[in-house]
């Protein structure tokens, strides 16, 4: 087995509510905005994202689950090893920290280089089986000035 994942526990940065935000993903081929995922601490952890409404001008905040279950809880140890110890993920080297409800997730990556910077990725699982993470990027504040100047309203 890869042994990629470095003691999760002691070198893996928590998800804290610096982490709450608006964050992006990006096409790869045209490196423009795929998707805006919004992850919000409320009592709970919750995703959205940000779809279109049926006015054509307006979008809005969709809490991000297939069941009644939209929090987001943390992801067990063990439960990391079985996702993380595949050889896709033998580099970078580092520490996951999850948490997900029955359909989606929010991951935060810690590089055991000190060097590299921390990174972030949605989820998807159909079952107990975890799709490949996707890249997030956190919005700055440019970006979120971008999307204040639209009629965005949580549903």
């Amino acid at each position: 087995m890869t042994q990629n994942i470095v003691n999760l526990p002691k070198h893996g940065k928590a998800i804290t509510l610096d982490d709450q935000g608006v964050y992006f993903t990006l096409n790869q081929s045209t490196g423009s905005v795929h998707s805006i995922i919004q992850l919000v601490y409320d009592d709970e952890w919750h995703l959205f994202q940000l779809q279109k409404t049926e006015n054509a001008d307006e979008a809005g905040w969709v809490m991000m689950t297939e069941e009644i279950d939209g929090a987001l809880v943390s992801m067990p140890t063990a439960e990391l090893r079985r996702n993380f110890t595949k050889p896709e993920y033998e580099e970078p080297r580092g520490a996951w920290q999850v948490i997900r409800n029955t359909k989606f997730g929010f991951g935060k990556f810690t590089p055991a280089d000190s060097e590299a910077l921390v990174c972030h990725a949605i989820m998807m699982f159909s079952g107990d089986e975890m799709h490949n993470p996707t890249r997030l990027y956190k919005a700055d504040e440019e970006s979120l000035d971008v999307l204040s100047k639209r009629s965005v309203r949580k549903r």
